[in-house]
Parts: structure tokens; sequence; C-alpha cells
């Protein structure tokens, strides 16, 4: 009985269908125009073509042709900011990102999951929200929901599954504070300030 009642439930896709239109002409742009460009060259291509599609990207900003963003729309980031080589930016919902800001390769920002509480599964969303002068080191992986203060380093290959605190280097599965973050500037922001 138990196994017709879960062979009856279907996939619960509520992504409107005009979003599932403007995804599938990104994917072909991102496809045809942005992924064969040069990693080293045509930065400013990649931003506008991201920009096109309604991201809103600050001047100076690197993003590596294999950095793979699912909606446009839903990404914001300030000036100066990278995203390395096969970054992967679930934009189901906002990703904010400020500043000076780094996420190095590999790195998974998703934004989008399941109900686990529903055999129907249904899409659940949260955004994420990175502050200035932000690393996110190789292969992290960012969960729904997170905020990552301003100056913190995550570790390689962490899983951020909750807020990080300002000004400190944080690691692990699941990601820990581990000390303040020291900086040789003498500019440095206080580990009060946010």
């Amino acid at each position: 009985m138990m196994a017709a009642n879960l062979a009856a439930l279907k996939y619960e896709n509520n992504i409107p269908k005009s979003v599932l239109l403007r995804r599938l002409i990104w994917n072909a742009v991102w496809l045809v125009a942005f992924r064969p460009t040069p990693r080293w060259a045509l930065h400013g291509w990649r931003r506008m073509l991201l920009r096109l599609f309604g991201a809103k990207i600050g001047p100076g900003c690197r993003i590596a042709p294999s950095c793979f963003v699912w909606a446009p729309w839903n990404l914001e980031m300030g000036t100066l900011s990278a995203l390395g080589d096969s970054v992967d930016c679930y934009t189901m919902d906002r990703i904010t990102i400020g500043s000076k800001v780094a996420v190095s390769q590999r790195s998974f920002l998703c934004t989008g999951s399941h109900d686990t509480a529903s055999l129907r599964r249904p899409l659940v969303t949260a955004p994420i929200t990175i502050g200035d002068h932000v690393w996110i080191a190789a292969e992290v992986l960012v969960l729904p929901g997170v905020k990552i203060a301003a100056g913190t380093v995550v570790g390689a290959r962490a899983v951020v599954s909750k807020d990080l605190p300002a000004w400190m280097i944080c690691a692990g599965h699941p990601c820990v504070v581990l000390r303040p973050r020291a900086t040789a500037e003498t500019d440095t922001p206080s580990l009060a300030s946010d």
C-alpha cells in the first residue's frame, strides 16, 4: 500500500514557466557566448552578459568563464569581487556578495533545497549573504540562508550551514570558528564591526 502511494507522488516543481524560459535562454547564452571566452580576458564581456540577464555586478569584478550562475537576476556583487573557476551559484534565491570578495574554484553557493518533511519534496529557498573582504577557499559548500559576515575566511572544503561572524578564520565539516583573522594592514577593522 505504501509503495503505491509513493509511486503516485510526483516531484513538485513550483518554478514558474517564465523563469524556466529565461533560464533556457540564459543557458544558451552561457554556452555560446560566456563559457567559450578565455579565462584571462573578456571580463567586461562576461559582466555585461550577466547584467543583461538582471545581475547587479559592480565594477572590476572577475567571473571565470567556467563559473555558472543558475539565474543571473538573483545575483548581486559589489566591486572588485571574483568568482573562480567552476564556481556554481545556484541562485534559486538571492545571492548577495560584497566588495573585494574571493570565491575560489569549485565552490558551491546553494540557495535551494527541498522540504524533507513532505514526501512531495517541495522546493524551499533562502538567500545567501556574503560580506566585504570575505575569502571562500576552494570547494566550499555554502547552504541556503547562510550569512557570512565581513572579513571572514572559510577554509577549503568546508560545509557552511550556519551564519559565520566577522573577521574570523573558519573551517571544517560542519564549518566552525577557529580563531580571529589578523591582517597586516594598519586599518584592520575591529572584530566588533560588520
